[in-house]
């Protein structure tokens, strides 16, 4: 019932906003000389992680909007990006680039308990929870060109998922696990594909 989004409202200030599923009631939610990025909803629509540049890097942070207060869940050397709620929000899946390429970590909402997820030699990024908690879907150039892969939410042996074209991104399970939805690039065309994941 509601969005966030970012506005940019000068050459120096950029707004996270949030507002009814109408554009209605927006309210800001926090204020930024630096860019912000990638904000993602808690399950429960309490809070908000999403990335900011404030500290001149980007930064993830987790922002209760009841009162206003947000802390720090990763900030390790190199890109910290992509923050994605687990369906019983107490994690989030993270990129980081702290020993290297970008690869999937999971941590606490909390900032504590950094496990990494994947070990590839390509990057891996833009991770989702599949709705049970059970694994995470998310990008991957390991393979030569970006496919969708699949892991298990506490790491192990990935598996690729997408095997049509050379160019497949931003996985987005169904809220029942049955469809993913992700980004094709196929003749010079970038297409939205939806895929039965049982066939």
């Amino acid at each position: 019932t509601r969005v966030a989004y970012v506005v940019r409202a000068s050459a120096s200030r950029y707004e996270l906003h949030i507002a009814d599923a109408d554009g209605q009631n927006e309210q800001v939610a926090l204020i930024s000389k630096e860019p912000i990025i990638s904000p993602a909803w808690s399950p429960d629509g309490s809070r908000l992680a999403y990335v900011s540049f404030e500290k001149k890097k980007p930064v993830i942070y987790v922002h209760t909007l009841a009162s206003g207060q947000r802390h720090i869940v990763a900030n390790f050397k190199g890109s910290n990006s992509a923050p994605a709620w687990s369906p019983d929000g107490r994690k989030l899946a993270v990129v980081l680039s702290k020993d290297g390429h970008s690869q999937i970590y999971s941590v606490n909402a909390d900032g504590s308990g950094l496990q990494r997820i994947t070990q590839s030699s390509g990057i891996d990024t833009e991770p989702r929870y599949s709705p049970d908690g059970a694994s995470i879907y998310f990008t991957s150039d390991r393979g030569g060109s970006p496919q969708v892969y699949q892991v298990g939410a506490s790491g192990g042996d990935a598996k690729r998922v997408t095997f049509d074209g050379t160019y497949n991104v931003s996985p987005r399970p169904s809220p029942d696990g049955k469809t993913l939805a992700f980004i094709s690039r196929r003749e010079g065309r970038f297409q939205l594909a939806v895929m039965d994941l049982a066939t």
